[in-house]
């Protein structure tokens, strides 16, 4: 598989760097927490680790795409679009949380360890990314004026 195509612009190739490490970062900590949880938690743990780890990753995902919607706006808009979209996604996350609690009676350890992982694990690469995306922006409307 090729890391970059002919036709890929410079825009396409930061997405597709950004996708790649992710999944190889998600990869990654996803092999170690098996590990460690097969070695070390019960079942009902490692279940709900793996739905915390999920809401996470889905969280992530969704920031990603707030990010590569708004990054071409105007300041004002784009802050508006990440810190809306950010604090949409914490009351539909938490929502989530709770209703995992109460209706399906998962384990709370288990269900914010991974969540906790994986939350910050997708927040540091969206920064990453996000700061990818600026330079790359910045340099595009340099390169035009």
């Amino acid at each position: 598989m090729a890391l970059r195509n002919k036709s890929d612009t410079p825009l396409q190739a930061v997405r597709r760097k950004a996708i790649l490490n992710g999944f190889i970062v998600l990869i990654v900590l996803g092999v170690v927490s098996t590990l460690i949880i097969s070695l070390y938690c019960n079942g009902k743990f490692g279940g709900a680790y793996i739905v915390g780890a999920l809401l996470g990753i889905v969280n992530g995902v969704l920031g990603f795409l707030t990010i590569e919607r708004f990054v071409d706006k105007r300041t004002l808009a784009f802050l508006r679009g990440v810190f809306l979209g950010m604090g949409i996604r914490l009351v539909l996350l938490l929502g989530v949380f709770i209703l995992l609690l109460e209706v399906a009676h998962i384990d709370v350890a288990g269900m914010v360890s991974g969540l906790l992982i994986f939350y910050f694990t997708m927040t540091v690469l969206e920064v990453i990314f996000l700061n990818k995306r600026m330079n790359y922006r910045n340099t595009t409307k340099e390169n035009s004026q």
